[in-house]
């Protein structure tokens, strides 16, 4: 259950004035008002919003007095006021979904607030979003579905026309890439969430635009569309490699890159993939969700890992020496791996000195992930690429890769800085696990934050200079750090 959070309604005056509305208009925004009510009554007992003004299942009177009816829009102004996209995800469908009229009259009232800010976009981005599917035929879910059939199915909302925008071209092009994946890591390395995020951003007030709207909405559906067909092709893929590994006799998997256990058996890893959920808590952007979906991805990687570890092969070993002076790589050394290149290094420096996430620490890292990189740059050739510090396993989207390949500019200089800021911090929470060490986790984390406090300058500055491509990598660079910050926190006594 969320926290409670109080609304003071005579500090949130009515959006809508009515001061010089007709009597017909009046007539009109309260009959919306009761229509929308049952939402919003569910939304501020499900998070403890406030206080219902009536009791559950009465909606308020069909005549109200002056007063019942300014309080009454105060209260649904004041739920507007603090409720967020990711809760309207977690209402029940059959309470979201129960009444057309009702969620009709919830986006239009969404629509109409003045001064809207990013928060409200993103309701009415999912609102929208959530009444095309209730309202779309079911032969259109198959189809291809174009500008002209979104903006019939949305018509009792919004009155638009069909006619693509020049502005939103850009969007069909995400579409055209978004059919070019065959996983969903294909979706995370061409960052297709964080464009259509960026594209939103970029449209300002025009994003209300009833045209706008409807392609937003086409965009939305079927991005969500192909992410389940991208999440089946993984979870059947999963399935596939635990079948082959028990015909082969193996019962258990290394699956630390994916956070679990260095020796998790099938019948477990089966299981998972069988009721592995997309998490609705917070909304896709937020830094769990994103955390969530590499985990999966990683257990994939885990699991062709392993199949190719079950094939009798040859496997190269590269011995390197760690350089002496560096005693702060204890915290990083061990046996590493790329690919099918193995690269081992022994500790330098006593097991219990001490740990600081110093500038020199830093640089280490960033000279082992280079090492490892390098060493693994004849492979499969694969876009994205793992390094392992100690028995901590790093993964690295194609951009990051490339960042390390060769001297690059700032662009490359702020990825290597998100990297390295969350392989410190990946090594130091895998300590904690193993061991209860905190002293290490505390200086990762503190670096960390530091690093992460740099990056939304360097987005924005990005954006500033129209380099659309390094605003979106680095943009999901630091995401993914903070959502191991997120989880180091927890991690924290």
């Amino acid at each position: 259950m969320s926290q409670t959070t109080t609304l003071n309604a005579p500090v949130v005056a009515n959006a809508r004035s009515t001061a010089h509305m007709s009597n017909a208009d009046l007539a009109a925004l309260w009959s919306e008002a009761r229509l929308a009510y049952p939402l919003y009554a569910a939304l501020a007992a499900q998070f403890n919003l406030a206080p219902l003004p009536y009791p559950t299942g009465e909606l308020p009177p069909a005549r109200p007095t002056r007063n019942v009816f300014g309080s009454d829009l105060q209260w649904l102004d004041a739920i507007d006021e603090h409720l967020l996209a990711y809760q309207l995800r977690q209402v029940p469908s059959e309470i979201l979904n129960g009444s057309e009229p009702a969620l009709r009259a919830f986006i239009q009232r969404q629509l109409k607030r003045p001064n809207k800010t990013t928060l409200d976009r993103d309701k009415v981005d999912w609102l929208l979003g959530q009444y095309f599917a209730l309202c779309a035929p079911e032969g259109l879910y198959r189809q291809e579905i174009k500008l002209e059939d979104v903006a019939s199915v949305l018509l009792p909302v919004i009155a638009a026309s069909a006619k693509p925008l020049e502005w939103c071209e850009p969007i069909e092009q995400i579409l055209a890439d978004l059919e070019k994946c065959h996983s969903l890591r294909d979706m995370m390395e061409n960052g297709t969430f964080e464009q259509g995020r960026l594209l939103k951003d970029a449209a300002g007030d025009m994003f209300y635009e009833p045209s706008t709207l409807v392609s937003f909405c086409r965009f939305n559906f079927l991005l969500r569309r192909a992410f389940i067909r991208l999440l089946h092709v993984d979870l059947k893929s999963m399935g596939e490699a635990i079948d082959a590994l028990e015909a082969s006799g193996k019962k258990t998997v290394d699956c630390r890159r994916a956070g679990l256990s260095a020796a998790e058996t099938t019948a477990q890893l089966r299981y998972f993939c069988g009721n592995w959920k997309q998490p609705f808590q917070k909304d896709y952007t937020e830094s769990s969700v994103t955390r969530s979906f590499e985990k999966l991805l990683a257990l994939r990687t885990d699991l062709e890992e392993a199949i190719r570890l079950a094939r009798p092969k040859e496997v190269k070993l590269t011995q390197v020496r760690s350089t002496p002076d560096l005693h702060s790589v204890e915290s990083l050394s061990g046996s590493f791996a790329v690919g099918e290149t193995e690269v081992v290094s022994h500790p330098a420096g006593p097991a219990n000195s001490p740990v600081s996430t110093s500038a020199a620490e830093a640089d280490t890292c960033l000279n082992m992930i280079r090492v490892q990189l390098a060493g693994a740059a004849s492979s499969s050739g694969r876009a994205m690429a793992t390094v392992t510090l100690q028995d901590t396993k790093v993964l690295l989207s194609s951009w990051e890769v490339t960042a390390f390949s060769g001297e690059g500019g700032e662009e490359s200089l702020d990825l290597r800085r998100a990297v390295v800021a969350r392989a410190l911090l990946s090594v130091a929470m895998d300590q904690r696990k193993r061991s209860g060490e905190e002293r290490a986790l505390a200086s990762a984390l503190a670096h960390a934050r530091n690093e992460s406090s740099y990056f939304p300058r360097r987005i924005q500055h990005a954006k500033q200079m129209k380099n659309t491509e390094a605003a979106i990598n680095l943009g999901i660079s630091a995401k993914r750090l903070l959502s191991f910050i997120e989880e180091a926190e927890n991690l924290q006594p």
